[in-house]
């Protein structure tokens, strides 16, 4: 499949008190976690930050947003802006369980929809999901007009709700655990990750 993989790397990091893409997990970075576990899949790789200088290192293509201090829409935006495919896979920085099998189904879902988030009951998880690059004009609609939240422009996509009680074969808890607090980063450090990224 032609797709690219977006990770968003701008968040401020206020409940860690440091910069969450850098901590170092199971021996590197939960940013090259994450850049490890996609690279296999996809052929093209960006990286969305407006502190780009911290990550030229990685020889990836480093992308601001258009759209500053709107929160992860403004980055969802920038990676689709930038992507070379019509469609791509968005995941946080600070989702270092990322499961490529999942980003693949979603993927699989744009033939169809524009949006492929996963769900369980009320929760959805739309920095662990599948956009197509057509959804630009309404993400530009909701930066423009004040409506930052991520899911603002749903109403107005063809979203494909991948329900995760159809779909015991995955994890929810693991696959989007997310370090967002020192507590967090002590529960991840003791996870088996070897055990987690072959399942």
């Amino acid at each position: 499949m032609f797709a690219s993989a977006v990770i968003l790397a701008g968040g401020k990091s206020s409940r860690m008190k440091t910069n969450k893409a850098m901590l170092n997990l199971h021996g590197t970075t939960m940013l090259q976690l994450v850049i490890d576990r996609l690279r296999p899949a996809f052929n093209e790789i960006l990286i969305i930050s407006n502190e780009p200088d911290q990550y030229k290192y990685l020889g990836l293509p480093v992308y601001c947003d258009i759209f500053p201090n709107r929160g992860p829409l403004a980055g969802i935006h920038a990676g689709l802006q930038n992507i070379t495919t019509n469609r791509a896979f968005l995941v946080a920085c600070d989702m270092p369980f990322v499961n490529t099998h999942l980003a693949n189904e979603l993927l699989l879902e744009l033939d169809h929809y524009q949006v492929a988030v996963p769900r369980q009951g009320k929760f959805l998880q739309p920095l662990h999901a599948a956009y197509r690059k057509d959804c630009l004009p309404m993400i530009e609609q909701c930066l423009q007009t004040e409506r930052p939240k991520i899911t603002s422009f749903y109403d107005s996509a063809r979203v494909k709700y991948f329900d995760f009680d159809e779909h015991p074969e995955y994890d929810w808890d693991t696959i989007f655990f997310n370090v967002n607090t020192p507590e967090d980063f002590q529960v991840a450090q003791a996870m088996d990750l070897k055990e987690i990224l072959h399942r």
